[in-house]
């Protein structure tokens, strides 16, 4: 089952991607693509080409939210399990460690200067 969504998917994501690289922007005729035959622009006319082409769009991308919801909802009662469910707690410092930083006094020693001796 899940294979079978997964293939429908992927079918469904490239059928959307080809769909919205055919239709056609503002100032921008996709007419050549279709070709000069008198079968292919019976079907896509100037105005019903983009009525078409948006209804398969809108079709495809409802189909392409419903079945990434129906995947996810599958996979996610399929495994109850967590990635970090392995994963070693994080220690908290020994108080020792802590007292050792609190009490440490760093003592920072002024860098000695030379005198500059000038060179001839």
């Amino acid at each position: 089952m899940v294979t079978f969504l997964v293939v429908l998917h992927v079918i469904i994501c490239v059928l959307l991607v080809v769909t919205v690289l055919l239709q056609f922007g503002k100032g921008a005729e996709m007419g050549a693509v279709m070709g000069g035959g008198g079968a292919s622009q019976a079907v896509f006319s100037s105005s019903a080409k983009g009525n078409f082409m948006t209804k398969l769009t809108t079709i495809l991308a409802i189909g392409f939210m419903v079945n990434s919801i129906v995947l996810t909802t599958i996979k996610s009662k399929e495994s109850k399990r967590s990635l970090f469910d392995n994963e070693a707690p994080v220690a908290a410092p020994l108080n020792s460690d802590v007292e050792a930083l609190d009490t440490k006094a760093i003592e920072t020693k002024p860098a000695e200067t030379q005198p500059a001796t000038e060179q001839q």
